[in-house]
């Protein structure tokens, strides 16, 4: 049987994966593998995996840095005229003033595009030498009122935190397809060269132990551990060259991530350039006790948090951009209140991220997870996030606890000047009639915090249809999809629903409709549809099924129908029940967990599966 030719794909988006692997299966003689990452991941990932590989496929700044990186060949996906047509339609049904910024080979399609359509779009561009020059042109169209920008990867997250919405530009099937076919045309005239290098790897790879070698100013020459740790593995290594080049031969052990490894070490002189060859074994160690409900996070991973959410393109993110220019310097307590999936805890990493104190870590304190045994490492152990300083802490859920934990905590925090020490900032879940909690007020009158409060969706119904429009664009990236937007019906009933459970539900209702289409527009039945499942698990709230009540439903009252779907795994029928009962108590979760006879805990999960 003939050998199949083994593709790596690497993408800098989700969706292009599953694009990827369906452009695949045209073409019998070919063997994909596709993986999804950044431009530092692709590259880690091709370093990897590329003796694996006959050939490699990318696209744009990622297939440049993997080509200069690995010994096969490297083909760019490219972009298309149609790709092009697709992300401007997309900005245009957002509604926002909008341009386009990338690469000279990408706004050269653009201009051509534009040209011959006479489309009238301000476009920017920047050189692969200076790529560094997009976060300038990027605050400079913020200064110009730009809202939404098409681009490719590069400005992304830049964008993200300075309030300017992307749109990223994805290829696609026939650029996939154009990429397989010049894959497959380089590797067949390449086939003796590349077959003499896959048997070399083969010889390479025969040891069961992972190899990392460097040069003597610490260069990775060759790696085959995992890409998320090999740079803590080559920072580590590095300040043991020395000894290593010192004695040819010698052994030792390094500890990474609460994770034991035995290293051999050997020096080589024999090539014109010495390198050292690290040998590297795991070795089992207990890990540490696992803290429940307790979260440690970085700036990059809160950054992650609040750029990758739904609630980064509403128009409401925006303001929170714009004040956390004057407030997050500031080391003054905040409290953050809202209903239930209104989006606080990713407000909170915007805080932490844009504050002097990002480079020490986030304490993410979820009052919601903590049981008993935690509770008590959180306020008496020395290893406690409160024996620290210089840090940020997030208290989460703070309305959760019981008031005899709420009051203990308050007096922790005074006794101890925790909030001197470190930045807090706490969350409430409020009331849909506005109510807060007590603990709100409390800390709030008692700390000085600075009140965050964030609204409800149902009172941002003018920004609906620009930020589905934009998630839409977040989803096509992650699904593989290619749906510009949503009808005019469909459109009508958006903006007709009153989300119980606000962005969550919105996020949710959006994900669904682009799964459930086949075309170009969202249709008024799918939206429909979807919506008639939402009011079976949140009756009251949809107009349709709207109930009135004088005073508020006692536990005996009788309750809203529900209508339970018995075709559903026995699973999925709980997560429903949970999510009903949760509805009736006001977003209450003590209040449900208690009725439904579970912990907070068990309710939480069910919500968040």
């Amino acid at each position: 049987m003939m050998k199949k030719i083994r593709i790596l794909g690497i993408a800098p988006y989700k969706g292009l994966v599953p694009l990827m692997n369906h452009c695949a299966i045209q073409y019998h003689e070919i063997e994909l593998t596709a993986f999804a990452g950044s431009m530092e991941q692709g590259l880690a990932i091709a370093k990897r995996y590329s003796d694996q590989y006959d050939i490699i496929i990318s696209r744009a700044n990622t297939a440049n840095m993997i080509s200069q990186a690995v010994h096969i060949p490297v083909i760019d996906i490219g972009i298309g005229y149609y790709d092009v047509l697709r992300c401007i339609k997309l900005a245009q049904n957002a509604g926002t003033k909008f341009a386009l910024l990338g690469f000279q080979s990408l706004t050269v399609i653009a201009k051509n595009l534009c040209d011959l359509l006479q489309i009238k779009l301000d476009i920017f561009s920047f050189s692969p030498e200076n790529w560094t020059d997009s976060d300038r042109l990027l605050d400079n169209m913020k200064e110009q009122g730009y809202k939404t920008v098409i681009c490719d990867l590069i400005p992304y997250e830049h964008a993200k935190m300075i309030g300017i919405t992307p749109i990223i530009l994805t290829s696609s099937a026939e650029s996939v397809r154009e990429s397989i076919e010049n894959a497959i045309r380089t590797w067949h005239q390449n086939q003796k060269l590349l077959s003499s290098n896959a048997m070399m790897q083969t010889l390479i790879q025969s040891s069961f132990n992972r190899h990392l070698i460097l040069d003597l100013d610490g260069n990775c020459l060759y790696s085959t551990l995992d890409g998320e740790k090999e740079d803590l593995f080559i920072s580590s290594l590095k300040k043991e060259i020395s000894k290593s080049k010192n004695i040819p031969r010698r052994s030792f052990f390094l500890t990474l991530e609460n994770q034991l490894y035995s290293i051999r070490s050997s020096f080589s002189e024999e090539e014109s350039e010495p390198y050292i060859i690290f040998r590297v074994m795991p070795s089992k160690i207990p890990l540490s006790y696992s803290k429940y409900g307790i979260t440690i996070m970085n700036k990059e991973q809160a950054q992650h948090s609040f750029v990758e959410s739904f609630y980064s393109n509403t128009e409401l993110a925006r303001d929170i951009i714009s004040a956390t220019e004057q407030i997050a310097p500031s080391d003054t307590p905040l409290m953050i209140t809202g209903e239930i999936g209104t989006g606080k805890d990713r407000v909170a990493c915007l805080y932490y991220a844009k504050s002097h104190r990002c480079d020490n870590p986030l304490y993410v304190i979820n009052c919601a997870l903590l049981n008993d045994k935690t509770w008590n490492f959180m306020i008496n152990h020395y290893n406690s996030p409160f024996t620290d300083n210089e840090n940020t802490i997030y208290i989460s859920n703070l309305d959760v606890l019981s008031p005899q934990r709420q009051k203990q905590l308050l007096s922790i925090i005074l006794d101890t000047n925790l909030h001197i020490r470190n930045r807090l900032i706490f969350s409430c879940t409020q009331s849909k009639d506005g109510h807060l909690p007590h603990a709100a007020l409390e800390y709030s009158n008692t700390l000085g915090c600075i009140p965050l409060p964030i609204k409800p969706l149902r009172e941002q119904k003018n920004d609906l249809v620009s930020s589905a429009s934009l998630y839409i664009d977040t989803l096509n990236q992650n699904l593989g999809r290619q749906v510009v937007g949503l009808s005019e019906e469909a459109i009508r009933l958006v903006k007709d629903y009153d989300y119980p459970c606000n962005s969550t539900q919105f996020k949710r209702i959006l994900k669904k409709a682009v799964l459930e289409t086949s075309t170009a527009y969202i249709s008024g039945e799918t939206i429909e549809s979807i919506l008639k499942e939402e009011s079976m698990l949140f009756p009251a709230s949809h107009p349709s099924h709207a109930m009135t009540h004088t005073q508020p439903q006692s536990s005996e009252t009788l309750a809203p129908a529900f209508a339970l779907n018995l075709d559903q795994s026995l699973d999925k029928i709980s997560q429903d029940i949970v999510l009903h009962v949760l509805t009736l108590c006001d977003g209450n979760q003590t209040a449900a967990a208690k009725r439904l006879g579970i912990s907070r805990t068990t309710l939480w999960r069910y919500i968040n599966r």
